[in-house]
Formats: C-alpha cells, structure tokens, sequence
C-alpha cells in the first residue's frame, strides 16, 4: 500500500469510531459588549465645554467623568449616571452635584455647557 492510501484509511477509521464534534453553540451572552445605552446616555456621552470656555466636562461611556478648569488645570474625576434628562455626579472626593440636560444644553449648578464640536 501507498503512504497516501494508509492515511485514507486510518482518517476513515477514526472517523467511524471518535464521534464527531458537535458544533458550536453562540454565546447567548456577549459579555464583550457593554449593555445598550439609552437615548438619554447617548445624548449625554461626550465632551462639554462652557459657554466661556473654563471648563471642559468629559463624560465617558464608562459611567465615569473628567472635568477640568483651563486656567488653573484643575481636574475633578468621578462618577455619573443618567435618568432621564437628569444627570448624577458624584467626585471621587465626594462632592454631588446634579445636572439637567434639555436641548443640548447642560445645567450644572449655575454653569451652562454646549456639547464641544
């Protein structure tokens, strides 16, 4: 017999005694991908600026914010959540505040930020 005939015969005997593999079965979950985002937490992800241009508010997908005074380079971090046209912060360092998002425009406290180009 041929080495290629020898081959041939031993894949056809291991074909009919190893079953075969049973396919693969997806992932019901994907735990690559973040959850979906609301229309409220699309809208509000991204980089804001205020009207004079002192500060600059990053807020990051993650849940989480930088925001930072240009003149001083100041920078406050933490953590925010979104409910509805509502905007929780809280500072690593504990300070809260609240936010209000209507038409592009977000109210924090007496600052007003744009939404940066």
């Amino acid at each position: 017999m041929a080495f290629t005939q020898i081959v041939q015969a031993l894949g056809a005997f291991t074909a009919r005694v190893i079953p075969a593999a049973k396919p693969a079965r997806p992932l019901e979950i994907d735990l690559d991908l973040p959850a979906r985002l609301s229309p409220a937490e699309r809208a509000a992800i991204g980089t804001w600026i205020t009207e004079d241009g002192a500060m600059r508010l990053e807020l990051r997908r993650d849940g989480r914010f930088d925001k930072t005074k240009s003149a001083e380079q100041i920078r406050y971090r933490g953590r925010y959540e979104v409910d509805d046209n509502r905007l929780y912060f809280e500072g690593d360092s504990g300070t809260v505040a609240l936010g209000q998002l209507r038409r592009g425009v977000l109210d924090i406290g007496e600052k007003r930020f744009r939404k940066a180009a």
